[in-house]
C-alpha cells in the first residue's frame, strides 16, 4: 500500500493516473526563463500540454550539479526575471498557483530554498505541493521535512544505482516521493546511455511505498516509455524541455510534451 502524501493536489493527481493506466509526466521548467512574464505563459502552456506536476526550477548562480542546458537557463533567468531578491520569487509563485491547480514542486539548491527560508516561505504560503533539494544530504531533507509537512508539502528524496540496500532503505524510510536518478553525474547528459531500469526500481520498491519517478536522461518520448514500462510511477523531463526555452521552440515544446505524454500510457503499445 502507498504511503500517504502530504500534498492533496499529489494524491489527487497520482490518483488520477492511476486510474486512467498512465503514468505521471513531470517538467522541470525554470522560474523566470526567459523572462517572467513569458516563463509564466510557457508553464501554463506546458500544463495545458500534458504536463502532470511542474518541478519548478529556482534560479541559482552556481547551478553546480546541473548540465550546461540547464545552467544557461539559470543565467537567462536571473539576467531577464528582475529576480533581485525572493519577494520576485514569491510573487511568481503565488501567480502561477492562481492560474494552475496542478502540483508545483520547488527545485533548488540549499543555498536559494533552504537557508534563505524561501522553501518554507512558499510551503506557509500554499503555494508548492513538493520540495526538492538535489544538494541536500537525507538528514537535511528529513530537517526540511519536519518544517514543511504541515503545511501540505511533501519532500522528494533521492535515490540511485550506485547506493547500498542501507542507503535505499534510509532514503526510503520517511519519503512519500523518491527520485530515482538514472545515472550519476550532471543533468542532461547527451552521452548518457540508460540500461535497463527495472532493476532501480525494483529495489526502490523494496525498500518503500512510496511513488517512485525517474529522472536523468529521459530527453526523447521513447525514454519516457522505458521508464513506464520499467515499472516507475512517473518521467521527470528536464533539459530537453529547457533546451527547447532556450531556442525559443514554445510550439515544438508543446508537441514534445504531448508526445511524452501519450508514452506514459501503460495501455501503449511497443512499437
Amino acid at each position: 500500500m502507498r504511503k500517504g502524501f502530504y500534498s492533496r493536489r499529489n494524491y489527487e493527481i497520482s490518483q488520477q493516473a492511476e486510474e486512467k493506466g498512465e503514468g505521471l509526466l513531470i517538467g522541470y521548467l525554470i522560474a523566470g526563463d526567459p523572462s517572467f512574464d513569458q516563463s509564466m505563459e510557457l508553464v501554463k502552456g506546458a500544463v495545458a500540454a500534458g504536463i502532470d506536476i511542474v518541478e519548478l526550477g529556482i534560479p541559482s548562480r552556481y547551478p553546480y550539479l546541473d548540465g550546461d542546458i540547464i545552467k544557461r537557463g539559470h543565467k537567462r533567468a536571473i539576467q531577464n526575471s528582475q529576480f533581485d531578491s525572493d519577494n520576485g520569487l514569491m510573487e511568481y509563485a503565488r501567480q502561477l498557483r492562481a492560474d494552475i491547480d496542478n502540483p508545483i514542486w520547488a527545485m533548488g539548491y540549499k543555498d536559494e530554498l533552504v537557508d534563505s527560508g524561501l522553501g518554507v516561505r512558499l510551503a506557509e504560503e500554499g503555494v508548492i505541493d513538493g520540495l526538492v533539494l538535489p544538494d541536500c544530504s537525507l538528514r537535511e531533507q528529513n530537517d526540511v521535512h519536519e518544517k514543511v509537512c504541515r503545511y501540505g508539502v511533501d519532500v522528494v528524496r533521492f535515490i540511485n544505482p550506485q547506493m547500498t540496500d542501507s542507503e535505499l532503505a534510509a532514503a526510503g524510510e520517511l519519503a512519500t516521493i523518491l527520485y530515482a536518478q538514472s545515472y550519476i553525474g550532471a543533468t542532461g547528459n547527451p552521452f548518457a546511455q540508460l540500461e535497463d531500469l527495472s532493476e532501480l526500481c525494483r529495489q526502490a520498491r523494496q525498500h518503500s511505498s512510496a511513488l517512485v519517478i525517474a529522472g536523468f536522461g529521459l530527453r526523447s518520448p521513447a525514454r519516457v516509455r522505458m521508464a513506464i514500462d520499467s515499472g516507475f510511477d512517473g518521467a521527470v523531463v528536464g533539459s530537453a524541455f529547457v533546451a527547447r526555452c532556450e531556442n525559443g521552440e514554445q510550439d515544438y515544446l508543446y508537441r514534445m510534451i504531448a508526445d511524452m505524454k501519450l508514452q506514459t500510457s501503460r495501455c501503449v503499445k511497443k512499437e
